[in-house]
């Protein structure tokens, strides 16, 4: 989740050491660029409306207040894209709690209901990303899929 060596660079993988460390961040490049109007729209967000862009379920969800606890690194990037990192090492797929919406999953298009606890896969390179189906960005998501 971030591109510099950190202050222990002996302790992290660096960017430059390894071609498989490369071509996954050209492909998070890639997605990133394709995200950029979506990116825009989060910081006119954030400089007229003061609304960060990461954001806690309970920012848009009062109810995920409750889940709290055991959901806290989930979060939201802008309204529409919520995301759910994967925090274990080894792990391929990864349980989400998904608030009470109509949820895609990013990488297979898979519908979900919210307000449910789905488990999703999650290989190295497609970490648990889903937006709402009711999104006015759902085009653009798509076509990341």
């Amino acid at each position: 989740m971030r591109s510099h060596e950190g202050n222990r660079p002996y302790r992290n993988v660096q960017i430059s050491e390894d071609d498989t460390v490369i071509s996954h961040l050209a492909k998070m490049v890639d997605v990133f660029m394709v995200l950029k109007p979506y990116h825009q729209e989060i910081s006119a967000e954030y400089q007229n409306k003061g609304y960060p862009s990461m954001r806690i379920l309970p920012f848009h969800y009062a109810a995920e207040t409750k889940h709290l606890p055991k959901w806290q690194y989930q979060y939201l990037y802008g309204r529409d894209l919520l995301v759910a990192p994967v925090l274990k090492p080894g792990k391929r797929s990864w349980r989400v709690r998904l608030p009470d919406d109509s949820w895609i999953h990013l990488w297979t298009g898979k519908a979900y209901k919210g307000d449910i606890i789905a488990r999703v896969e999650a290989p190295l390179g497609q970490p648990p990303v889903f937006y709402r189906a009711e999104s006015k960005w759902k085009n653009l998501f798509e076509t990341l899929k």
